[in-house]
């Protein structure tokens, strides 16, 4: 009887060690800038890897004329996360979840190579079909600025991508926050996104209308996604889109966003994913503001920085 009860007190011991998502969050330890000039907005993030600064430059060289000074986040580089760390963050398939979709898993001493297969084998660790360890360090970067944000109390942030293409005075985005404010209600949206949709690499927008599959989680409302409502002439309620390069949160949409990964894992790109938790509210403006750079250089897909 003894010897049972120090192994159940082991494995106890051992389940509260285990690392969880939020133990591959990166952590701001560095100065945060007193006044970064933008009206309603408490703090503005910029994810860049260090190995591109001149990403960065080239969007604050955008911004800069404007006041505007953002916080470079030194983005989680999935190319650099270890095997072990890659397993705590993703999907573990367990009986009575979906499966019999095409997915991608890193296996041990593979040499990083992703392996492709039917989601079907129990206990093995998941991604969406083709996921890069990229895409796992781009998601990892917003979840951990939205766990920053959340923590230090801040109510609304300005979150961007190092690639974005400034189309017009970006102090239009405060203008913006008062008309959700007076014509949504304060606490009644989520997330703003300061254009009307994303873009593909000759300039021109690439709607999203559904939502792609997830071993663990089905939408109880799969029409949701296509819905999209006029909010007078500058403003948009939309169900679902791409692109996570530029957008404000409220700190109601960090909570909901938290909430859903820390409960889903990681399986798809952020920016197929953000807008899955069943009651968050997403909006955009009419007319872009600040966008994305097309054909901007990317470490999406591979450590594209090392041919540099």
């Amino acid at each position: 009887m003894k010897f049972k009860c120090l192994i159940a007190g082991l494995l106890i011991v051992a389940g509260s060690l285990s690392a969880n998502l939020q133990d591959h969050f990166k952590v701001i330890t560095n100065e945060r800038p007193a006044n970064q000039g933008l009206e309603g907005v408490d703090f503005i993030y910029m994810i860049n890897l260090d190995q591109r600064p001149e990403k960065f430059k080239m969007s604050l060289d955008q911004l800069t004329p404007y006041g505007i000074t953002p916080y470079r986040f030194s983005a989680v580089n999935g190319w650099e996360l270890t095997f072990d760390a890659v397993e705590d963050v993703g999907v573990e398939l367990n009986p009575g979840m979906n499966d019999g979709h095409w997915g991608t898993c890193y296996l041990r001493n593979e040499n990083w190579e992703p392996h492709h297969e039917i989601v079907q084998k129990m206990g093995r660790v998941y991604f969406c079909h083709c996921m890069s360890r990229g895409a796992i360090g781009i998601c990892l970067s917003h979840l951990s600025i939205l766990q920053d944000a959340y923590d230090q109390g801040y109510d609304t942030i300005w979150v961007m991508e190092d690639d974005i293409q400034v189309i017009q005075d970006p102090h239009l985005i405060s203008d913006a926050i008062k008309k959700m404010d007076k014509s949504v209600g304060r606490d009644k949206w989520d997330l703003l996104f300061t254009d009307q949709d994303t873009k593909n690499q000759e300039g021109k927008y690439v709607p999203c209308l559904g939502y792609a599959w997830r071993p663990n989680f089905t939408p109880v409302n799969p029409n949701r996604f296509a819905a999209r409502k006029q909010i007078g002439r500058e403003l948009r309620q939309i169900g679902a889109r791409y692109g996570a390069y530029s957008m404000i949160v409220r700190r109601s949409g960090m909570k909901k966003i938290l909430d859903f990964f820390k409960t889903h894992q990681i399986f798809r790109p952020y920016d197929m994913d953000f807008y899955m938790p069943e009651n968050i509210k997403l909006y955009c403006v009419m007319k872009d503001i600040v966008s994305t750079m097309p054909r901007a250089a990317s470490d999406n897909g591979g450590a594209n920085y090392k041919n540099n």
